[in-house]
């Protein structure tokens, strides 16, 4: 099984930054792919960040910073 059959595309740079704020994407969060929102996008001498809040398996909402390439369309 190759890594794509299992990790959404992810998106381009030019991708995260034309989505109207905030987004419906999925976020590689703790290796698991969440659905979540994208809030806003940050940009770092190490490159862009993406701000992102989703629900984790207990129910709470949780709010993160990711780096882009860890985002994917929302399917």
């Amino acid at each position: 099984m190759t890594d794509f059959a299992v990790r959404p595309a992810a998106y381009d740079l030019r991708m995260i930054l034309a989505l109207p704020l905030p987004a419906h994407v999925v976020a590689l969060v703790d290796d698991v792919w969440q659905p979540a929102w994208l809030i806003s996008r940050l940009h770092h001498a190490d490159g862009w960040m993406a701000l992102v809040q989703y629900t984790a398996a207990d129910g709470l909402e949780l709010t993160c910073r990711l780096p882009v390439d860890r985002l994917g369309p929302r399917g």
